[in-house]
């Protein structure tokens, strides 16, 4: 798709309309459209080449007919039917119960012996009767028959004009249906032969008769003239429209679409020069928003006629843009980059201007002409090349010395006798006297640039500097000189770039990158302005300014627009946004001249933007939104909602007389298409949806007419779509509910199957755990028990562990307590030996003295009280399990004195300790060893400590 904004002056408004031109691979139809027509939901349609195109103002659909035709004709009627005539066939399409446009033949409908005919040229609806223009004949259908009118020679037209229908035949001339039959008009014989392109009425009791060669011709009052022999250019007409009851809208074979005003001749062209894709337009089509289509020979053109907006190009040459606007002395004029341009303007209200009009101011050509303003009934011009006075057509030079930027006058109060001029390299200033204005040169101070000043009440000069900041300017008395002080970002400033200064309503307001800014003297600082925050808010501010009725007019960050101020918002600014120009203006050389309410002139890269802000505002078309396609998406897609249901366009958004399609579980994806049939500003809409069952809450705006949804589960759904227009003004919502049909194993039956094995598993499940529980519980007391039973063999283990212990204690203390009896006795007895000994070497002296007696009396007491060997080897064994009764039972060789020494090694006693006790030496101690290791047969190798210890 394309768009083109330069094409003719409109009649309607000052400038050119906006065209939207689409091609054959925009609606991937054929290239030629021979008819169109438009339904109750604004969805247009076109003859094409290749069946029936659709266009909603989003998505194309094409309809093939049968045969795979081409479509001549087509007429939709009041019922929603699209009635379409081709070569051998006639019939209509409709919505089928899901909405989706099938066809329907009548051919089986016509009399047999009519049946045979070539092409369908003209459909005409009258009421529930539907005409169809052959060359041979004329078919009506009533809705289930049809009749057939044979033609006397040949039929040639045939059209609706009020209320009434009419018919040309090359013999007969014009005739009109009148009771059921064709009836000759009132001198139509005048138009006998002559090929018709179209029949309209203009009034109440006017119809025009537009030929393709022979001129236009008026019947009223049952008499035919001529009212215009020819077409400009001997043009050949293919079709014509209707615009109003003065313009008709001719589709021509080589000059593209001619706009006619009936009253006053005047002809307005749309051709490939001026916007349209060729000049072979094959027919034309007034819709319901008063805009204009046309079917080409390769394409569709959509001329956006209604529209508030026009374009208007300044002089022949191309491209200029418009630097500055005003209109003066009953002239518009235009600073461009060319020089300046004027146009004269008749009627300052009604103004029509076409490109022609234009002509180059003298003394201009050339130079860049930046800023035009008013001043003391006089017109002054800012350029490249200096100061200058305009007078009519011709401009005369104030200043030369440097380019010019701005005027500013030292006063409100007129005449203004200074004026400051901000130029290239510094200010200047003129001099109001005389009714003239004089140079007074170059006011002495730091050179800059000034391109944007304004005065404040302190009679300080602020200007703006895009790249360094804010200067606030002070004048001298003689305003020969001047000081000034710049402010940056240390200043309060968010930016040093991109500042700019103007007075609205009398307060200096600096634009800035972070919203629009004040100076606060007491603190020497910018801060934020509260003028109109909750409008701008932080947004950046490029350009103000303020038209006589005090409202604003601005441009930044989000587009262009107006601050209107009214009793009805009750004295609240209420904006208006115009999304058309967006990308339009020009950056950083944004103007806007609201000369009044239905003429605002806004400079753009191409000449200038005509305004009718009164029409714009007043005339705002209520914007509705069609759900176009419901599509099941997967391998195959299948569409199962095609946009169609109800004619009642309220009856088909609500639904209401739709059935609720249930779906099979196996289609769970699904494409949503939707768009809002309103052509002249469709780029603006922006639409939410909501897929109630799936979605929470509706989606943002978004400028996007599909939607997809995949894995949906069953259950019942209902996708809402609404549109907005860049008002903010919102459609009724559009809805679709569907169900998803639940998978077999979600069925009822499956549940309740579902439900008994599960209550099966359950039963199971509990019998097997309870089982389990039991086994459980008897492993659980049989580990138990043998925990238990382990717990008392550890218990009896630690008893015994511990009456061991014990015992061993007491064995060794036992032990060592027969160690020192056994000692006690071993000593014992050597005493017992010694005192033996005694006795007998006392026996051998004189027995018979008394003290001898006594002393062996003594001895003998003695003996009593010290043991006996025996006695010792007794109590020995019982200490030491019985060692001496064993050892003697094995080596009975061995003598007393053997034991003995065998007793002592058992204690463990030393060689030393063994010659004491037994009153030897130590060397007979080791004999007594040695003797001991014979008798029992002990190795060398083995101790008798050790061996004494195994018995």
């Amino acid at each position: 798709m394309s768009a083109y904004c330069d094409a003719v002056q409109a009649q309607n408004g000052c400038g050119l309309p906006a065209v939207v031109n689409y091609t054959k691979f925009d609606y991937q139809g054929g290239s030629q459209n021979w008819d169109m027509g438009q339904d109750k939901q604004g969805v247009m349609y076109f003859a094409n080449n290749e069946g029936l195109l659709s266009f909603d103002g989003s998505h194309w659909k094409l309809y093939p007919l049968p045969n795979s035709t081409v479509i001549w004709s087509l007429a939709v009627s009041d019922d929603g039917k699209i009635y379409v005539g081709g070569q051998d066939e006639i019939g209509y399409f409709s919505p089928d119960v899901n909405g989706i446009l099938t066809y329907t033949s009548l051919k089986d409908n016509i009399p047999e012996q009519h049946k045979k005919f070539a092409d369908i040229w003209h459909i005409a609806i009258m009421g529930s009767r539907i005409f169809f223009q052959a060359d041979g004949r004329i078919f009506e259908y009533n809705g289930k028959s049809i009749r057939v009118y044979p033609s006397n020679s040949q039929w040639l037209f045939m059209g609706r004009a009020g209320e009434h229908i009419y018919a040309s035949d090359r013999m007969a001339g014009l005739l009109q249906f009148d009771k059921n039959q064709w009836a000759p008009v009132a001198r139509g014989k005048k138009l006998t032969g002559i090929l018709i392109a179209g029949i309209l009425q203009m009034g109440k009791d006017s119809i025009y008769i537009v030929s393709r060669t022979n001129g236009i011709f008026l019947l009223h009052n049952d008499s035919i003239s001529t009212v215009l022999n020819n077409t400009p250019d001997h043009l050949y007409i293919n079709a014509a429209a209707k615009i109003n009851e003065e313009e008709l809208m001719l589709a021509t074979s080589s000059g593209g679409c001619q706009v006619l005003n009936i009253r006053s001749n005047v002809w307005q062209s749309y051709s490939n020069d001026q916007g349209l894709q060729n000049n072979n337009a094959l027919s034309v089509f007034k819709d319901a928003s008063n805009n204009l289509w046309t079917g080409l020979n390769s394409g569709i053109s959509y001329i956006n006629y209604n529209s508030a907006i026009r374009y208007l190009q300044v002089g022949k040459a191309s491209n200029l843009p418009g630097y500055s606007t005003s209109i003066f002395n009953n002239r518009l004029y235009v600073a461009t980059s060319s020089g300046l341009y004027s146009a004269p303007v008749a009627n300052s209200n009604d103004i029509h201007i076409t490109r022609d009009d234009f002509s180059l101011v003298k003394n201009t050509e050339n130079r860049e002409a930046w800023n035009l303003a008013g001043i003391n009934g006089h017109l002054l011009l800012g350029s490249d090349n200096g100061s200058y006075e305009v007078q009519g057509t011709e401009a005369r030079q104030l200043s030369g010395d440097a380019g010019t930027w701005y005027f500013l006058p030292l006063s409100s109060v007129y005449p203004v006798q200074d004026i400051i001029v901000g130029t290239y390299y510094g200010l200047k200033r003129l001099r109001y006297e005389g009714n003239s204005f004089h140079d007074e040169g170059k006011i002495e101070g730091t050179p800059d640039s000034y391109r944007f000043m304004a005065l404040d009440a302190n009679g300080d000069i602020w200007a703006s500097h895009p790249y360094r900041g804010v200067y606030r300017v002070s004048l001298s008395d003689n305003r020969k000189k001047y000081s000034f002080h710049l402010y940056t970002v240390s200043d309060g400033l968010p930016s040093t770039l991109n500042n700019f200064v103007f007075k609205i309503k009398n307060q200096i307001l600096f634009a800035t990158s972070g919203g629009l800014y004040e100076f606060n003297p007491s603190s020497q600082k910018f801060s934020p302005s509260g003028f109109l925050s909750a409008v701008f808010g932080r947004m950046k501010v490029r350009y103000l300014t303020e038209d006589k009725e005090g409202n604003i007019w601005f441009c930044n960050e989000k587009g262009t627009g107006v601050v209107h101020f009214s009793a009805d918002t009750g004295g609240l600014p209420k904006v208006t946004y115009f999304p058309e120009l967006a990308g339009q203006l020009l950056p950083k050389f944004e103007n806007i001249y609201p000369y009044n309410r239905e003429n605002v002139f806004i400079g753009s890269e191409k000449g200038l933007i005509h305004l009718d802000y009164q029409r714009y505002t007043s005339s705002q078309q209520r914007i509705t939104v069609r759900l176009g396609m419901v599509k099941i998406t997967g391998r195959t897609d299948s569409t199962i909602y095609g946009g169609y249901q109800d004619t009642d366009p309220a009856a088909a958004a609500s639904g209401s007389n739709r059935e609720i399609l249930q779906l099979p579980s196996a289609f769970n994806a699904f494409h949503f298409e939707y768009s809002s049939p309103v052509y002249d500003f469709q780029q603006n809409i922006t639409y939410s949806y909501q897929l109630e069952g799936y979605d929470n809450d509706w989606s943002s705006w978004d400028s996007k007419t599909e939607k997809d949804y995949t894995n949906l589960s069953n259950g019942e759904y209902t996708f809402k779509v609404k549109a907005r227009d860049y008002q903010h003004n919102e459609s009724p919502v559009m809805s679709y509910t569907f169900i998803i049909k639940a998978p077999w194993y979600k069925t009822t039956w499956a549940i309740l199957g579902y439900m008994a094995i599960l209550a099966g598993l359950v039963f199971m499940i509990r019998r097997y755990l309870k089982h389990k529980l039991l086994l459980q519980q008897q492993k659980f007391e049989e580990e138990q028990k043998k925990l238990r039973y382990i717990h008392h063999l550890e218990l009896e283990k630690n008893e015994k562990e511990i009456i061991r212990l014990q015992k061993e204690k007491l064995e060794q203390e036992v032990l060592l307590k027969k160690k020192e009896l056994a000692n006690t006795s071993m000593h014992l007895m050597e005493k017992s030996d010694t005192l033996t000994k005694i006795k007998e070497r006392v026996s051998r002296l004189n027995s018979e003295t008394n003290d001898i007696k006594s002393i062996t009396d003594l001895i003998k007491d003695a003996e009593k009280i010290n043991a006996n060997w025996e006695v010792f080897a007794a109590h020995f064994d019982e200490l030491n399990d019985d060692f001496l009764n064993k050892l003697k039972k094995q080596y009975p060789q061995l003598t007393t004195s053997d034991l003995k020494v065998c007793a002592y090694i058992k204690l463990n006693l030393t060689t030393k300790e063994i010659s004491q006790l037994l009153n030897i030496t130590v060397r007979g101690v080791e004999v007594s060893r040695y003797r001991i290791r014979k008798k029992i047969g002990l190795p060398t190798e083995q101790s008798l400590s050790t061996f004494f210890n195994q018995i």
